[in-house]
């Protein structure tokens, strides 16, 4: 294994480990190592899960649908054009994304739901457009997975407004997890060369998404207030609860699958 300082004096600082604060040359946002990085990157994905493998021709027929003069970071872009409508209308209604600002109706919910659906579609199809138009770039990815990470925060909302939990140390703590596993896939990918987005055949990111989407859709259509906030107590048998501590008896449903989260 070559040390730090052979690495860098070639050129190649994907070896490098940087905790926070990468050295920055001449005021660039960039280091120039790293603008060689994204210049001579290859995208690899990592495994692809069953669902991958059984919608993966619903992806592709879909993009045969578009034109070939529609570049492919237009698609990313419309994909998070659906996010930010989102995002824009959950923040109109309710701020907070908490009790105080008053019940969200159940449409902004469902163009939630549907809004997450069609921002993930296209985020699979924006690939298959490059690779149509012969267009595959790394500046295409990092335009894709930039909009990815921007995207999180209207999960996140979307999630906070089904359960109200905005202000609370629970939302913190959604956000926080949220984008700390969006963080190090891209990192493992810096030092691996491979971008992880499944465990095992079953559970990866069409996985979270669709199911993110799903679990959304189906709350405009039940009582939030009264599903989310019940607590264990209520929801377990006496004789489990017998075992269990009195935190857990008083925590509510969306206390804890924000901590199954």
């Amino acid at each position: 294994m070559k040390d730090d300082s052979t690495v860098a004096s070639k050129g190649d600082r994907t070896l490098v480990h940087t905790w926070l604060l990468e050295e920055i040359q001449s005021g660039d946002a960039i280091t120039k190592d790293g603008l060689e990085n994204i210049a001579s990157h290859k995208y690899k994905p990592g495994k692809y899960t069953k669902l991958d493998l059984l919608l993966n021709d619903s992806w592709a027929a879909l993009t045969e649908m578009l034109p070939l003069w529609l570049a492919p970071n237009m698609v990313t872009t419309l994909g998070g054009m659906l996010c930010g409508l989102s995002y824009a209308t959950l923040w109109v209604l309710s701020p907070n994304l908490d009790v105080s600002s008053g019940e969200i109706p159940d449409w902004a919910i469902a163009l939630a739901g549907l809004c997450t659906y069609g921002y993930y579609t296209l985020d699979c199809m924006d690939g298959k457009q490059a690779r149509r138009t012969g267009t595959s770039s790394p500046l295409g990815q990092l335009f894709d997975h930039g909009f990815d990470c921007i995207c999180n925060l209207f999960h996140i909302s979307a999630i906070g407004a089904i359960h109200l939990s905005g202000g609370s140390i629970w939302f913190l703590l959604l956000q926080v997890t949220n984008q700390f596993a969006f963080y190090c896939a891209q990192w493992e990918e810096y030092y691996t060369h491979v971008l992880p987005h499944a465990h095992g055949d079953w559970i990866g990111v069409t996985e979270v998404n669709y199911g993110i989407g799903t679990l959304i859709l189906v709350n405009a259509f039940i009582d939030r207030r009264a599903f989310w906030e019940q607590t264990m107590g209520t929801l377990f048998p006496a004789g489990v609860m017998d075992y269990a501590p009195n935190w857990f008896e008083k925590l509510e449903l969306r206390q804890f699958g924000t901590l199954g989260w």
